[in-house]
């Protein structure tokens, strides 16, 4: 199976501002509450100061304030009581980063808009693209251009398994802190790229017990310092075994090698113990 390789994106910084003004409402009353005002009594209200004057925003952080008002219907002026306010909800719902969204009416005259987002997780690689995800897989906006410093996940299924992945591998800190991209393999396994996401250690991961291969790896480089070695690549594939390749035009002095190789042994039972298999070039 041909190697699958994240890549980078380059870097440009979003902006974020504010919408709307805080005011004081000497009571409030909630939509569902209004339902019953006949429609043909909006204009004539307005009349009398019932109109859109204010929109309070709370929640927002990269929802951008022209698409939410976009989404709302209502500018300056608009009759408070014709703002369908179920519709409006489910418009700004629809907007990339909204998770949800809450909409009131506080008479006379303003609107009070609270949004819960997504908090992007990590970013996907997939069809040539860099695409955000939130933590339970979904996709949130093309990140293109943006900057980041979150990991890079690759595999059609990559965003739904993600989460449990980062969990596993965030028992260990020190490794945790170097993970730079992980790319999933047959819908069942991930390699993950330490320190450079092509350039760096490849880690590959087995399908199942990974916490318990992470955490032996994890002590044999506490007592060794195995990952500051010049390795391209750390397969713990098979139950108990750990099988390193170094990088291109490097040699270990044979007794490294033999304190390495030793270790492994004695180590071993830091490694998973399930049934041993035969290795699946690229699997």
């Amino acid at each position: 199976m041909r190697r699958v390789k994240p890549w980078l994106i380059n870097s440009a910084a979003a902006a974020t501002f504010t919408v709307g003004a805080v005011w004081g409402a000497p009571y409030l009353i909630k939509f569902d509450q209004l339902s019953s005002v006949p429609e043909q009594a909006a204009e004539s209200l307005s009349t009398v100061g019932l109109s859109v004057e204010e929109v309070l925003v709370t929640g927002r952080i990269n929802t951008a304030a022209t698409d939410l008002l976009d989404a709302l219907g209502a500018v300056r002026g608009t009759p408070i009581l014709d703002v369908d306010i179920p519709k409006a909800k489910s418009r700004i719902a629809a907007l990339p980063w909204v998770r949800s969204a809450e909409i009131v009416r506080k008479l006379p005259n303003s609107l009070s808009i609270s949004l819960t987002e997504h908090v992007a997780f990590a970013l996907w690689q997939h069809d040539g693209r860099h695409i955000l995800i939130a933590q339970d897989g979904t996709p949130i906006i093309d990140a293109n251009g943006a900057s980041s410093d979150l990991p890079v996940v690759v595999g059609e299924d990559a965003p739904a398994h993600a989460r449990q992945l980062f969990a596993d591998l965030a028992v260990q800190p020190p490794l945790n802190a170097r993970l730079k991209a992980a790319v999933r393999y047959g819908k069942r396994r991930w390699d993950v790229h330490l320190d450079h996401v092509e350039n760096g250690i490849v880690v590959k991961l087995p399908e199942t017990e990974v916490s318990a291969a992470w955490d032996g790896l994890a002590a044999l480089d506490a007592k060794n310092q195995l990952l500051s070695r010049a390795i391209a690549e750390v397969d713990l594939r098979i139950a108990g075994r750990l099988v390193v390749r170094l990088k291109d035009g490097y040699a270990p002095l044979s007794r490294e090698a033999d304190q390495i190789s030793a270790e492994q042994e004695v180590r071993s039972d830091a490694l998973p113990a399930s049934s041993h298999k035969e290795l699946a070039k690229g699997v």
